[in-house]
């Protein structure tokens, strides 16, 4: 009964929040609650499976076991990121006259969902030569990404138009919170796999983290295909059926745009060192298999605990407070890269402890980039336009994105070292830009 009343409680008061979060006009949106919570779970499920296969740490083990070149281990982020981004500006021009999105999505999602279940496959086939398997990695990642990439501009004109602007914190900050509630689990499954406590040795117990990706990608597009989509907003004076071009120039005239898109740019170029953590604790700190699942953890668990920090900011200090917050524990987490070595000094087993500070800043700033990066373009975007300003911030963050490919070329001409150097470099930039966004935002309000 304690349980019950508690759980009734938290409802309650969860409910009179996110009211207070809305004007009287959203209130009686009768698809608001359904809308939230379907995007939610939407979110929780992809998290879980994102983290099976995290880019970063497990697929980025995967490649190196099979003998990848840094070149390789370097485009597996990019490609997933950059392929999201990139062709949403050609997208965009295509649907600046529709008032649903939901349709593109449900098509994407079909092909993602193929796509994922053809690499399990793939990869169990090709089995156990390296050639075979990283083929059959990188020809469905490559679809797969593509695809996500259509998607991701109904998605987010879909969430723009049925989650209020003062709730958009909240909202992703809860999608990242209970999907690190399940990538915990996650961990702790990817752990037991990867140090073969399942009867399951390489790269058999691969093949299982790329299935159970591939189901629970299938089910959260699913889910969020159950979304109520209203009808976009009718454009007044400066019009859709403007030429593209001109709206983009008018778009560009904006000061606070080329801060916000210099920012992210710079943010992106920052995470150039980020695959690499995991390749440095491996391959120059000799560190053991199993660190690698504990990594995961730490970096999830602190995601999921930064999530709460995220969210109340937003709320109260706005999108661009929690952008700012985010880069400086990145900034924090390139440094400290840079110093596990120096301090490690004569007990090179304190290396691999050290690293974990590394991972839980990464996942800290990783949810906070992920929160006030996508509300702040929400915010920023025009009502009237949202599809094409989305679709060109996107695209042109998509182009930065698949230029850090080439970081592995930079590690293998300056070491992981200097590539963290770099980061730090960029994060360094982009916090003076958000601090000139900060500025040019207060004097158009005053």
């Amino acid at each position: 009964m304690n349980v019950l009343r508690v759980w009734r409680d938290w409802r309650t008061r969860s409910a009179r929040f996110r009211a207070s979060l809305l004007s009287p006009g959203e209130i009686q949106d009768p698809h608001l609650r359904r809308n939230f919570t379907v995007g939610v779970v939407n979110g929780a499920l992809f998290i879980f499976a994102e983290t099976i296969l995290d880019p970063n740490l497990v697929l980025v083990w995967f490649l190196s076991r099979l003998g990848a070149p840094n070149f390789l281990l370097a485009l597996v982020s990019p490609m997933r990121d950059g392929l999201w981004f990139l062709p949403q500006l050609p997208v965009s021009q295509r649907m600046r006259h529709r008032v649903y999105y939901l349709g593109l999505y449900r098509q994407m999602a079909l092909i993602r969902a193929a796509g994922a279940f053809a690499m399990a496959l793939g990869i169990w086939l090709a089995a156990p030569h390296p050639t075979g398997m990283l083929l059959a990695f990188f020809v469905p990642y490559f679809i797969i990404s593509l695809a996500s990439g259509i998607s991701g501009l109904p998605f987010m004109e879909i969430v723009g138009k049925t989650i209020p602007p003062r709730q958009r914190g909240v909202f992703f900050a809860a999608r990242l919170f209970f999907g690190g509630l399940l990538g915990l689990a996650a961990s702790g499954m990817v752990r037991l796999l990867l140090e073969e406590q399942m009867g399951l040795a390489f790269p058999h117990n691969v093949v299982v983290l790329f299935l159970i990706f591939a189901v629970f990608t299938s089910i959260g597009m699913a889910v969020f295909a159950m979304v109520v989509e209203p009808p976009s907003p009718a454009p007044d004076g400066y019009t859709a059926q403007t030429p593209w071009r001109k709206a983009v120039q008018a778009l560009w005239r904006r000061s606070s745009y080329r801060l916000f898109l210099g920012a992210r740019v710079a943010l992106m170029w920052a995470a150039i060192a980020t695959p690499f953590f995991t390749a440095y604790a491996v391959r120059e700190l000799q560190v053991p298999d199993a660190m690698i699942g504990l990594y995961l953890g730490f970096n999830v668990g602190a995601s999921l605990l930064s999530n709460l920090l995220w969210s109340w900011i937003s709320v109260r200090q706005g999108h661009l407070a929690v952008l700012e917050g985010a880069t400086l524990c990145g900034l924090l987490g390139a440094l400290w890269a840079l110093m596990v070595r120096p301090l490690s000094g004569p007990w090179p087993d304190a290396s691999q402890w050290l690293m974990l500070l590394v991972f839980i800043l990464s996942g800290a700033y990783a949810s906070g980039a992920a929160i006030g990066g996508m509300s702040l373009l929400l915010e920023i975007a025009p009502g009237h336009d949202r599809p094409l300003t989305i679709g060109l911030t996107n695209t042109l963050l998509g182009i930065a994105l698949l230029s850090t490919s080439i970081g592995g070329l930079i590690a293998d001409l300056v070491g992981y070292r200097g590539l963290f150097a770099l980061s730090f470099g960029f994060y360094t930039l982009a916090l003076v830009l958000l601090w000139g966004l900060k500025r040019t935002l207060k004097s158009s309000s005053a």
